[in-house]
């Protein structure tokens, strides 16, 4: 929806990694375990995904990365790729509140592919919404997220902080607000994603 409402050009880290996973391509391949147990997937395969898909946008574009940096290592490269961002969204949410979500999406995933006859392993629910994956994906973001915070501010990023727990569409009108107020959130440098 934010790229239909703000022209802005969405990129999910995750369904980036998800989609090489899917297509069981040589990078899914080596991403699929590390994904699986909840670990956090290496900068340079996220910033090579990215880089991918940035190449397909033309120059000037207002893009949000959705997931990343989740490092400080993702940071530093991001800075490397885009630039400095005009902003980073920090998505907060309690803890409780983001694994009873993940396991009612884990649900409702498992009764639509009963509904569904003949449905193929692409269509069923994302491997990883179970409660093991889910606490160590929490886990890591712990691990990595205030060292990445910091930076950024640090780095003169403003940061903004939005209030998770509430309703989905709660939470879009907080985003959809930043997305109009947006100006073009990094430049790419052409000559930098032809490296």
């Amino acid at each position: 929806r934010m790229e239909q409402e703000c022209g802005i050009v969405h990129l999910s880290s995750g369904d980036l990694l998800r989609d090489e996973v899917r297509r069981d391509t040589v990078l899914g391949r080596q991403v699929k375990e590390v994904m699986a147990s909840g670990g956090l997937v290496s900068s340079a395969v996220i910033v090579t995904l990215i880089r991918r898909v940035m190449r397909t946008h033309g120059p000037g574009k207002r893009v949000l990365l959705d997931g990343f940096p989740r490092s400080l290592q993702n940071a530093t490269d991001l800075v490397e790729l885009c630039g400095h961002p005009e902003l980073a969204i920090n998505l907060q949410c309690d803890d409780t509140v983001l694994i009873e979500r993940i396991l009612k999406r884990k649900e409702e995933s498992d009764a639509s592919a009963v509904s569904k006859s003949g449905q193929d392993e692409a269509d069923k629910g994302r491997a990883d919404d179970n409660i093991h994956t889910a606490l160590e994906r929490l886990r890591t973001y712990h691990k990595y997220h205030k060292t990445t915070l910091d930076w950024l501010q640090e780095q003169h990023v403003p940061v903004v902080n939005i209030d998770c727990s509430g309703s989905a569409e709660h939470v879009w009108e907080q985003l959809l607000a930043i997305g109009r107020l947006m100006r073009p959130a990094c430049w790419i440098d052409e000559t930098s994603l032809l490296d």
